[in-house]
């Protein structure tokens, strides 16, 4: 008997064992298939962090520097990137990855409102990829996005594309990514910081760190996605192995064989783990991140309350939590007040497993770090406790909206046109395959060629597998996202801000579900419940294609994702590089 597609967790055991082995042999075959080697595992429970190489982590990155001029006075933050494929042990256990310039996470871009970031993205891989810029608004340059099939071609292997855009009117945490297949789940990932003298809160921290959360997987993203996108999967989406913290985490080895996809790939036990740097009497900045694929996370710092004071680049009034729940492509900073007594603290990221179909045997999903204060111990394991309030919820949720209010209030503007769109899974396909639909559409990225192209030659009938919906005027689009799917799934929105008016369990029925106006959460990625609905808004005054989709990347890869034409007069006024209708041709 095989396991259902998206079946609750509340599984026989023996359902369960026969689901594991049969990945287990699938993996295996896909593995022989892509001529991954299978070395034999060479766990170990020694605490030496000798051969863990700093070449692939650097941990000042995360750490902003205060010889950074934050100006209005605008200038052009120009890098060099190379992408390879190297071996690397985020958590101890060696495997495959896709790195930008030898690191994970990858180099930290960081700018002022205003500048201009200048970045030359060389491909070393066997494979196109590319670059998406997440939360930029792409104004005047939606070519620059990075997303396949929408906005660009994927960079050939052996060659080089430079994105430069400006970044204007927005500041705040933001993060850079692959949009090209699953591939930043295998690395290629990194910060993007924005400041502001504007920032409200500026004056109010001496210290600005990045913590970036995510799940991990050590199996690579292409044999999962091959897996997840066969019948073989029935809707099932990957477990993942471990989380990390800042590209670093610890794994036991011995778990390896119990995973949903062994690897047999050499691995050593105790890797570090992020550590913190803290001084008593200062207050940090902590940006928090999920760069992963499927987890929510709840984050907190034992003993240390976290006051939120910013969601998805949107400054927010401050609000104190002990937990607080970020979803995949998300961010919030809270300020920690560093007013405990001089000791080592975990940090604590946790999987929301109750968001999962099957278990993984071989996860741990309380993923830590640690925060030592000058003055004790540099080699002592924390001995903090975690908070006791605030017990999981059985789903994947975001703060309420009354807990997030911005600290610019804006009224919600009058919508002048109004889209519905669902989002669901259906085995409708001849071969029964589970994939994700908007409305009746399962997207794909379109092969030698992206949406934009089409759209500046004056397209308006476009492939069956793309949902488009153009909006030929300037005004406010409110969107009703229906989800008629068991999971949660955090939507995110290339090149806007948009206003969450509200969400709930069941329908939104118009006139009667009541909405937040006076002054609602606005971000660029929000949760939209399960079996439930979100209600946004958004100003359409930025000409472009731009995607609008889930941010889980194992349901963004089933088809997920729908995509907004704004203003495509000016769309096809558009002056795209030349070079890049090359790269379609080169694909």
């Amino acid at each position: 008997m095989a396991l259902q597609p998206r079946q609750k967790r509340n599984l026989r055991k023996t359902l369960i064992t026969i689901t594991v082995l049969a990945v287990v042999t699938l993996v295996l075959t896909l593995g022989l298939v892509l001529g991954l080697r299978s070395k034999k595992n060479s766990s170990t429970t020694s605490s030496s962090t000798s051969q863990f190489s700093e070449a692939w982590n650097s941990p000042s990155e995360f750490v902003l520097s205060k010889n950074f001029s934050i100006t209005s006075t605008p200038t052009v933050r120009s890098y060099e990137w190379t992408i390879t494929e190297q071996t690397a042990a985020p958590d101890g256990l060696a495997r495959p990855m896709l790195l930008v310039n030898g690191m994970f996470p990858g180099p930290l871009v960081e700018a002022n409102t205003g500048d201009r970031i200048v970045v030359k993205v060389t491909n070393n891989l066997s494979k196109g990829t590319s670059i998406h810029w997440h939360g930029m608004f792409q104004n005047g340059t939606n070519w620059m996005d990075g997303t396949v099939g929408v906005t660009q071609c994927p960079i050939p292997p052996g060659q080089s594309f430079t994105y430069n855009f400006t970044v204007p009117n927005q500041w705040g945490t933001y993060w850079w990514h692959a949009h090209s297949q699953s591939q930043y789940l295998d690395g290629i990932v990194g910060p993007l910081i924005i400041h502001s003298p504007e920032e409200p809160q500026l004056n109010n921290y001496q210290e600005d760190i990045i913590m970036m959360v995510s799940d991990y997987y050590h199996t690579d993203s292409s044999s999962l996605i091959s897996w997840y996108l066969s019948v073989d999967s029935q809707g099932t989406e990957p477990v993942p192995d471990n989380g990390l913290i800042n590209g670093r985490n610890s794994f036991d080895c011995t778990l390896d064989s119990q995973s949903l996809f062994p690897t047999g790939l050499p691995c050593t036990s105790n890797a570090p783990k992020a550590e913190f740097d803290f001084k008593a009497g200062t207050t940090y900045r902590v940006r928090i991140i999920n760069t992963g694929a499927f987890a929510d996370f709840q984050f907190s710092i034992d003993n240390h309350t976290l006051t939120v004071i910013e969601a998805d680049g949107i400054d927010m009034q401050p609000v104190d939590v002990q937990r607080l729940p970020i979803h995949v492509a998300q961010r919030y900073s809270a300020l920690v007040h560093a007013n405990q007594t001089v000791d080592n603290y975990w940090v604590r990221a946790t999987m929301n497993t109750n968001c999962f179909n099957v278990p993984n045997p071989a996860l741990n999903e309380f993923v830590t770090g640690i925060v030592r204060y000058e003055g004790a111990s540099t080699t002592d394991l924390p001995k903090s406790v975690d908070w006791t309030a605030s017990a999981w919820a059985p789903r994947c949720l975001d703060l309420t909206l009354d807990m997030l209010k911005p600290y610019f209030a804006q009224p919600a503007p009058d919508a002048d046109v109004q889209v519905f769109i669902t989002a669901s899974f259906q085995t409708i396909r001849s071969d029964h395959m589970n994939l994700g639909y908007i409305n009746e559409t399962s997207w794909s990225p379109l092969p030698g060629n992206a949406t934009i192209f089409q759209a500046q030659r004056g397209v308006t009938a476009f492939d069956p597998s793309q949902l488009i919906v153009t909006l030929n005027t300037t005004g406010v689009v409110e969107v009703v996202v229906s989800n008629f799917d068991e999971g949660s799934h955090p939507f995110h929105f290339h090149g806007h801000i948009f206003y969450v008016l509200g969400w709930g369990d069941g329908a939104y029925v118009p006139g009667k579900t009541q909405l937040e106006l006076t002054n609602p959460l606005r971000r660029d990625t929000s949760t939209i419940p399960p079996f439930g609905y979100t209600v946004i808004r958004f100003v359409n005054d930025n000409p472009g294609m731009w995607a609008f989709h889930c941010h889980i990347d194992w349901h963004m890869a089933a088809g997920l994702m729908i995509q907004f034409e704004s203003l495509p007069q000016d769309i096809k006024n558009f002056q795209i590089p030349p070079e890049m209708a090359a790269m379609c041709a080169a694909t």
